[in-house]
């Protein structure tokens, strides 16, 4: 007798049975019970989930001699001849090879006639994405109000391919992958039936190849009994899958916790010496390190993970520490890039793992400043939290010899950015005068005039000022024409301004009935808008040149930030820092 593969062997043949459905199998079984079931499903999911069997076994259900029943007796003909895909009234189609609208006029002229035996003729339709769109169409009234003793079960891994129109004329039932412990679960019953020893990792690596999909678990235990025989060690179960041992992976994990990097090379040598793939070694122990760092920060979530492996990654949590974990993961993510694109992926790996190993210990940073801050004060800090192994942790610096005495620290190390606050100190008179350019550090914008008349003694920059603020009170659109443009004076009934040409040039000559009445109301007279078009000339040598609002505002904020950055760069506490950490300062952001 020809050999069974495990997948068919072992394929359901009650709802029971089913694995990682249940939500399916109860409402299918609860509707069976009260005599509800609809005339047509549409079964959508993953590859090798139970799909397919879940339709044979509605198709025993309703054409079992005992039923409809939740529970087919599997012994009469009916039972028997579905289980044996030979029923004739229970027809199964591959809408991949008959896909045209003639396949499907055929199914249409077939649900006229009643079974040739059986209480229902039943319709699997597999694939039915598949199906073109005349045929889809064709289908849809059948589908829609088909004969009382038909059903349709259609099955489908795209359901984003099926049309709306034949969803809504079906009951849906989303499948779910199955996890991994459910499948290790399965295949321990199955290897048990067969005769194998399997142990628990070696179930776990078949598991996680088969990716939540219990009929690829079975066929790689095929593929693992034909290469090992029936007792199998866990080294020969992962080269027959190509996988990473999950124990050698653990043990990389370790290596790295333990700042081992003897042992990390040994063990990539050993992988590299059974030909793995060294991104896929750097793949699964990242996959590995996000386990550990989810046991660790968040120990109440769920890990979909086999019992043996779920026990050591929360071993490894329990021993090191959150910060240290979550760089370390940080850099074997980086590893499976540098892998990947290295010309040496062995060499490659190891120097990103050697980083990992040699990696200073991480220490949250409110704790960092909390040691800088006690060392600037002269009194002892408190121990370092972050330690993530022993053997790589190095002392804190002690400060050198000759170091100038620290002083007490302020109250907070953010203390840098307080000059951002004191920039709202009036704006010097000059500031825009066109004899001389911007070179207060403080200038600033100074607070709104009331609608009162320009004091005529003011600088003229204040004045200027102050009437563009009386303006964007009125037109905000005309105040930003106001800002770019050059003030050339302001004089008895005339404001002159020098503008480029285009979009602001034309905006202010548009406005221009707005902004002369504000000019009349802030001067106390009719005054003009006297609107040169062209870019500043010339001044002789030795003289500044005539700015904008715009420009001297931007001015006073490149210096007001090169002086913020530079008094944070001098602070007492990050010069401090700077001499216990053995560093200096590369770059300070203003925030």
């Amino acid at each position: 007798m020809a050999y069974l593969v495990l997948a068919r062997k072992y394929r359901p043949q009650r709802f029971g049975e089913m694995s990682g459905q249940a939500h399916v199998v109860q409402t299918l079984a609860n509707a069976l019970k009260r005599g509800t079931l609809a005339h047509a499903f549409l079964f959508t999911g993953p590859r090798g989930v139970g799909k397919t069997t879940a339709a044979r076994l509605v198709a025993k259900a309703v054409n079992c001699e005992q039923g409809p029943t939740p529970e087919p007796c599997g012994t009469c003909v009916p039972c028997l001849e579905i289980a044996e895909g030979r029923s004739v009234d229970v027809i199964e189609i591959d809408a991949a090879s008959n896909n045209g609208v003639d396949n499907v006029r055929d199914i249409v002229e077939a649900v006229k006639y009643r079974p040739a035996r059986d209480r229902f003729k039943v319709f699997v339709i597999d694939e039915v994405h598949m199906l073109s769109q005349g045929a889809f169409n064709a289908l849809l009234k059948t589908l829609e109000e088909p004969p009382d003793h038909v059903k349709f079960v259609l099955a489908t891994t795209d359901v984003h391919k099926v049309p709306e129109t034949i969803v809504s004329r079906c009951q849906r039932f989303d499948f779910r992958r199955l996890t991994q412990q459910q499948i290790a679960d399965q295949l321990g019953h199955v290897a048990g039936q067969e005769g194998m020893k399997l142990s628990g990792t070696a179930l776990a690596m078949v598991a996680r190849a088969a990716e939540g999909g219990m009929r690829d678990a079975l066929s790689l235990l095929d593929r693992v009994r034909a290469a090992c025989g029936d007792t199998p060690g866990d080294a020969e179960v992962a080269e027959a899958l190509g996988t990473v041992d999950v124990a050698a992976v653990s043990r990389l994990a370790g290596a790295m916790l333990q700042r081992d990097g003897a042992a990390l090379l040994a063990e990539v040598a050993a992988l590299h010496e059974r030909g793995l793939e060294m991104k896929r070694v750097a793949e699964e122990l990242a996959r590995h390190l996000r386990n550990v760092v989810v046991a660790r920060l968040a120990p109440d979530a769920p890990l979909d993970l086999p019992d043996a492996e779920l026990r050591e990654v929360k071993s490894q949590a329990a021993s090191a520490d959150p910060a240290q974990l979550t760089r370390l993961f940080d850099l074997a993510q980086r590893a499976v890039v540098e892998a990947k694109l290295a010309d040496q992926p062995r060499h490659a790996l190891e120097v990103a793992l050697l980083k990992a190993v040699f990696l200073a210990p991480g220490a949250d940073v409110s704790a960092l400043i909390a040691r800088v801050e006690a060392l600037a004060g002269g009194s002892l800090p408190p121990p370092a939290s972050g330690g993530g192994g022993s053997g790589g942790a190095r002392p804190a610096a002690a400060p050198r010899s000759g170091a100038a005495p620290a002083q007490p620290p302020p109250s907070s190390i953010a203390a840098p950015a307080a000059p951002r606050r004191q920039a709202a100190a009036p704006a010097p008179a000059s500031a825009l005068a066109p004899a001389a350019a911007p070179t207060s550090p403080a200038l600033a914008t100074p607070a709104p005039t009331p609608a009162a008349l320009i004091d005529p003694t003011a600088p003229l920059a204040e004045r200027w000022r102050a009437v563009v603020e009386e303006v964007e009170k009125v037109s905000p659109a005309a105040a930003p024409a106001l800002k770019q443009a050059t003030l050339r004076w302001i004089r008895d009934g005339e404001v002159g301004l020098q503008l480029p040409p285009g979009l602001m040039a034309t905006t202010a000559e548009r406005r221009r009935p707005e902004i002369e009445a504000v000019f009349a109301r802030c001067f106390g007279r009719p005054t003009a808008l006297a609107l040169t078009l062209g870019e500043v000339p010339a001044v002789p040598s030795g003289e500044s040149a005539p700015v904008s609002l715009a420009a001297a505002d931007q001015a006073e904020r490149l210096i007001r930030s090169r002086r913020v950055r530079e008094t944070a760069r001098n602070h007492p506490n990050i010069q401090q820092a700077a001499r216990l950490l053995d560093g200096g300062v590369d770059q300070v952001e203003e925030l």
